[in-house]
Order: structure tokens, then C-alpha cells, then sequence
């Protein structure tokens, strides 16, 4: 298949990714990820402690949510990475700041979404007590950041149950899964990514629970690297395999952001986001991701 028709699975609508979901090959779509273009990135930059360095992509260096993170983080020395538009990806977004901010040879760098509305603690004084070999720094546990997500072998009644589920209750992520999930088999699917709070005790009849980790989500604290996404992946899942292969270390740091505000919660944002579980099963298979070594 032509990697502009695959493109549609990004840009196009809710119908042309359900079309090309049952036709495209698990190859084929991983392909177009890797190869995907760019977004143009701008760097914009805000004064302070550069011993913590605060590395934020979004999509609107002056939009409102950019401009109340900027209080957030206020005394911060602060990177905002810029890029907009269908190709705008996270972790290229992050590692770009992130190679951007080593001149300033920070201590840490903080790698937060452009969501954030608050951030309570002595972010210098918890890094001070972390040992050596920690190199991912989490905030306290809440359902947006520092959260459960397990990895689940998903049976045929479940992913049946997902799509009647997610019609009834106006689940978007249980309707999407439950409709694409069809095709697991030929995208060489095993195990499904599911946040434990929103299924909940659904996940005791959803299969065979292979794993539970818990993930960073929209606040991570790294040692100073040039990469430490995997950009590959397209707005998902990058944040889950580096809290997967990282030591860390949960903190005593509260976050608040808002709810899905930079991509939505609707049906085509899961959507878009499912070829992320679809390469995600590829490490897995391949060996890239050693699920038993976790």
C-alpha cells in the first residue's frame, strides 16, 4: 500500500482509518512510521535555573495553554518546542529540546506536557536524595501521570465486549480497540497497552495479564541525554516504553494538568494512536522490549 493513502491514518477521517486498518499490514504501517516526515521545530526559550532544565513541545508557543505552563514552571530555565500541524510528534518534539538544552549542561531535565496547571514540591530538593543508578524521575501517583498500565492478552469475549461496551457508555477507546482489534492476528498483536483506572475491574475478564508497569505520563524528570524517545512512535506509548526501561523513582512532586487537552478524548484520536500498539507488539516480538527482564 501507498505510504501517502497510509498517511490517511493520521490526517484522515474516522472512516478512512477503519478502512485502512483492514487492509494495511502491520510491515506496511510500521514502515510509514518510521519513514514519516518531520514537522518543522522551532526552539523558544525563557531564562532561569538552568541547573533543571524544563523542556515543553507544543503545538502554540503562545497559546494558552503554552502560556500557563510558563507560569508553572516559572523560574525554570524553560524550552518550548514548537511544531504544529498533522506531523507534529511528541517524541521527535522532546529529543529535539532535549539536545538543544545539553549546552546549558543542566543536572535534569524536565520533560513536561504543555497541559500542566500546577506543579507543587521542591523539584531541586527530591533530585538532590535520587541515587545514581535512577535515571527517570516521576511525579506522585495520579490518574494522568505516574499511573498503572497493564499489558493484557486480550480473548475474543473481551474484545467483543469492548465494542458493545463502548457503544453503550460512550467509551471511545473501548469502541475503537473493539473494531480494530479484529485484525490483531495480521498486525501480529499479542497484547494490548490498557490504563488500569479506566478499565477497571473490568481487567479481571479481559485475557491473561503479562505485565503491569507503571508509566510517567505527562511529567518525567531524565539525566541529561541527547534521546531518550523512541520516535518511532506517534503521540503514544513513547512515554510508557521509557518508564518500561528506565530505573525510577517516584517522587514526592505533585502534578495537576487537564484531560486530554492537547489531542482530544474522542474516537479518532484512539484511532490514530492504535499504530502505536502495533509497533509496540514489534519490540516486543522482536526482542527490542524484554518484557520478562521488567
Amino acid at each position: 500500500m501507498d505510504e501517502t493513502e497510509i498517511e490517511k491514518l493520521y490526517n484522515g477521517r474516522l472512516s478512512d482509518l477503519y478502512y485502512l486498518y483492514s487492509h494495511a499490514s502491520s510491515e506496511e504501517i510500521i514502515k510509514w512510521m518510521r519513514n514519516r516526515k518531520t514537522a518543522e521545530m522551532r526552539i523558544y526559550e525563557i531564562e532561569g535555573d538552568s541547573d533543571v532544565v524544563v523542556v515543553i513541545p507544543t503545538a502554540n508557543v503562545n497559546g494558552k495553554l503554552a502560556r500557563n505552563v510558563k507560569e508553572v514552571y516559572k523560574g525554570f530555565h524553560i524550552i518550548f518546542v514548537e511544531s504544529f500541524g498533522p506531523l507534529f510528534n511528541y517524541a521527535r518534539s522532546a529529543n529535539f529540546g532535549l539536545k538543544y538544552s545539553l549546552r546549558l549542561k543542566p543536572g535534569w531535565i524536565i520533560i513536561s506536557n504543555d497541559d500542566v496547571i500546577s506543579v507543587k514540591g521542591d523539584v531541586k530538593n527530591e533530585l538532590s536524595v535520587v541515587s545514581r543508578n535512577v535515571d527517570l524521575v516521576m511525579a506522585s501517583k495520579s490518574n494522568y501521570h505516574t499511573y498503572p498500565v497493564v499489558l493484557v492478552k486480550p480473548n475474543e469475549y473481551f474484545i467483543k465486549g469492548m465494542k458493545v461496551f463502548g457503544k453503550v457508555f460512550n467509551s471511545a477507546p473501548a469502541e475503537v480497540y473493539g473494531k480494530i482489534l479484529r485484525y490483531k492476528e495480521r498486525f501480529g498483536i499479542d497484547v494490548i497497552t490498557m490504563i488500569k483506572s479506566m478499565v477497571g475491574f473490568m481487567v479481571k475478564f479481559s485475557g491473561e495479564i503479562v505485565g503491569e508497569f507503571i508509566n510517567a505520563g505527562s511529567f518525567a524528570i531524565v539525566r541529561p541525554k541527547e534521546k531518550v524517545m523512541d520516535e518511532t512512535f506517534i503521540n503514544s506509548h513513547e512515554d510508557l516504553l521509557l518508564s518500561i526501561t528506565s530505573k525510577y523513582y517516584i517522587s514526592n512532586v505533585k502534578v495537576r494538568e487537564m484531560r486530554g487537552a492537547s489531542l482530544g478524548f474522542g474516537k479518532l484520536r484512539f484511532a490514530k494512536i492504535f499504530v502505536n500498539e502495533i509497533y509496540f507488539n514489534y519490540l516486543i516480538r522482536t526482542g527490542v522490549l524484554k518484557l520478562n527482564d521488567k
